[in-house]
């Protein structure tokens, strides 16, 4: 089996990074917001012409603040429509959801801040989410939203 390369994408969406066009479509917003972050990324690398090899997989990572989200804009989306949104987002595949509390814990999380993994009963710190993929020889390009 050949060497697969990877295209890491890490979103911090604890601030509504979507078009409210997009949310306030619901389902198939959703799935219309999936679409074009993956069709950018594609595009982008299509674009880089340092990439000799076309069967880059991408996986996308993006970290939301739901609760607050939905309510900030409660007053313009009714709260069905807004989580419909995100079910039809995380339709998306290689697209993943993660919930967090607020802007610190998302950072916590790309980081890998505090993370420990206990092995033969001594402690192992977790290296940064980033740090961990870009090691990877996998890891062909590293792409990050953030506030």
């Amino acid at each position: 089996m050949g060497q697969k390369n990877l295209a890491l994408c890490m979103i911090d969406g604890t601030r509504s990074v979507f078009s409210l066009t997009y949310i306030t479509e619901g389902e198939a917003g959703g799935r219309r917001a999936g679409q074009e972050i993956i069709r950018g990324i594609v595009d982008h690398l299509a674009d880089a012409s340092s990439l000799q090899d076309p069967t880059v997989r991408v996986s996308i990572s993006i970290y939301i603040t739901k609760t607050r989200l939905r309510n900030d804009l409660a007053s313009i989306c009714p709260r069905e429509q807004f989580d419909k949104f995100f079910v039809g987002l995380n339709e998306t595949p290689y697209l993943n959801l993660v919930e967090v509390n607020s802007k610190r814990d998302a950072d916590k999380k790309i980081r890998g801040e505090h993370l420990q993994v206990k092995l033969n009963s001594s402690n192992v710190p977790h290296p940064e989410h980033l740090q961990l993929f870009a090691d990877l020889p996998q890891t062909v390009r590293i792409f990050f939203s953030g506030l």
